[in-house]
């Protein structure tokens, strides 16, 4: 395997690693954004709250929060398999042609 293919499957294994350690992170993020939501929102001072609007608003903002960042996470993940799931093929191609 040439210089440069070697490079390009080394940048794209650490690609996907670190893709896949992010999506970690994420929901790692996702499960304090829950947690605090619970501590927060689902009590029931916090239900009558929302109800009122006295949180203005923040609770809701938490979830729309939840959700987007545990939707980026997944596609973050996804995209990381994706990349680690192409190595293999990349590597099989490069020594066929050899």
């Amino acid at each position: 395997m040439g210089t440069g293919k070697t490079v390009l499957v080394t940048v794209l294994v650490i690609a996907g690693l670190l893709m896949l350690a992010l999506s970690f992170v994420a929901s790692i993020v996702v499960d304090a954004i829950d947690q605090r939501i619970a501590d927060e929102c689902e009590d029931e001072a916090g239900t009558i709250g929302e109800i009122i609007g006295a949180d203005e608003g923040q609770c809701q903002d938490g979830r729309d929060m939840r959700d987007r960042v545990n939707s980026i996470g997944q596609m973050i993940g996804f995209l990381g398999y994706a990349i680690l799931g192409l190595v293999p093929v990349i590597m099989v191609a490069i020594r066929t042609q050899q």
